[in-house]
């Protein structure tokens, strides 16, 4: 069983100047994505929603995984709307428009929060928080989830509220809720500085979203990963469903899809749809495996911004034929560590160093990894099959490759996208 590749158009309604304009008031007020671990400090900011959702929300779902988290929560999303059952979703980052975290729907309905929604919000939310919390400070991330959990009780009562964790789960915002379903969609080494180098560390701050006598999925091909998680789910009486392994040799997107389609069956068990007439349906989502178009050529975008997201895309290319295998890459990463971003390259110049070309370059961003770590990893790797552009842009335009994967950060996949649009 293959997914179809699909192209997917850039919303109509996407407005650059409105989207600089909640940006740019975003980050002069709380920076940009800026982590600060702990959960005390911001108790007080959430508690009213605790409270609130309480009585206003059937079920919480909590989606945590160092990879596919985003896929993972908006299958289920998808699935949940076919059965028209109304749920808010969060996600975190976004990827072309900041209003891709703010997911509603009802009546099999789904919509974006619109830009005026959003700002309003925005502005209130800042001023009330000055006034019931002064001198409280919340980070980028902790206030556009503020954010979400308002327009989430303004829409209320709801069937469920959709929580994909930004970085672990232990520390994060959303773990200020009890998740009655939670699920850990992958365990690898990402953002060691703050999780962690080993497994049972990173899994430590991941499993910590369960709730005793509540569900956790998990889909780990690692026997070590289980192992350590029986231990766990034993000591705190978690339930603990595993999925076990496809013995087909899933590719990581269909493990994704599985790992959502067994979460809404143990959500919505009376639900006529199946995942092998199902799958099909389902739509792609920003970042993962869209196509545009741009100057007649074909731009495939997939977010692989870590050894292990690197790895299963690699895996996806061998294994299913539906993906367009391309003439070239165009590559930037986001700040992570020079040894980290070497190994990702080694990986990509191994795999296509005979199917394509490829050009790692540097974007304008605050999270963007600085333009001298980046040539500094192409110097380490570099044997001739690959190139460093300062301009990707221009690269874009006078490529003759028809044919374009662009890869590594979701920020940069971002910024490519909204060059494209505007």
């Amino acid at each position: 069983m293959t997914n179809q590749v699909i192209t997917k158009e850039i919303s109509e309604d996407f407005d650059p100047q409105k989207e600089k304009e909640i940006m740019d008031f975003l980050t002069q007020n709380f920076g940009f994505e800026v982590f600060t671990p702990g959960l005390e400090r911001t108790r007080a900011v959430y508690a009213p929603f605790i409270d609130g959702f309480k009585k206003q929300v059937t079920k919480v779902v909590i989606i945590a995984g160092t990879n596919g988290k985003g896929q993972t929560a908006h299958t289920l999303g998808s699935l949940l709307a076919k059965e028209k059952k109304s749920f808010a979703l969060w996600t975190s980052p976004h990827i072309l428009s900041i209003r891709e975290r703010f997911l509603y729907s009802k009546d099999g309905h789904s919509e974006e929060a619109s830009y005026e929604e959003l700002k309003n919000s925005i502005e209130t939310a800042q001023e009330r928080l000055h006034q019931e919390l002064p001198g409280t400070k919340v980070s980028f991330y902790e206030f556009l989830f503020l954010v979400f959990l308002r327009e989430a009780l303004n829409r209320a009562p709801l069937d469920y509220l959709l929580l994909e964790v930004g970085l672990g789960g232990k520390l994060d915002a959303v773990n200020h809720f009890d998740a009655d379903c939670a699920c850990i969609t992958s365990i690898s080494r990402d953002h060691q500085s703050i999780l962690g180098s080993r497994y049972e560390q990173i899994l430590g701050e991941k499993i910590a979203v369960s709730r005793a006598n509540k569900v956790l999925f998990t889909h780990f091909s690692l026997n070590y990963l289980n192992e350590l998680t029986s231990e766990y789910v034993k000591s705190h009486q978690v339930d603990w469903r595993v999925i076990p392994k496809n013995e087909k040799s899933d590719n990581y997107f269909l493990e994704n899809q599985r790992l959502a389609w067994e979460m809404f069956y143990y959500l919505e068990p009376k639900t006529d749809l199946t995942f092998e007439t199902g799958i099909s349906h389902l739509p792609l989502y920003k970042g993962r495996r869209e196509i545009m178009t741009f100057s007649g050529k074909s731009l495939i975008f997939i977010g692989a911004h870590n050894i292990d997201g690197v790895r299963r895309m690699l895996e996806s290319f061998e294994e299913d034929k539906s993906l367009i295998m391309p003439e070239s890459l165009l590559i930037s990463f986001s700040a992570r560590p020079l040894n980290e971003v070497t190994v990702m390259l080694k990986s990509l110049i191994d795999f296509f160093k005979e199917r394509a070309e490829l050009s790692l370059t540097t974007f304008d961003h605050p999270k963007a990894l600085p333009p001298e770590g980046l040539k500094e990893a192409a110097e380490l790797v570099n044997k001739g099959m690959l190139n460093f552009v300062f301009d990707w842009k221009r690269e874009l335009q006078t490529t003759k490759s028809q044919t374009i994967l662009v890869c590594g950060s979701y920020y940069f996949i971002g910024e490519v996208q909204r060059f494209i649009r505007s």
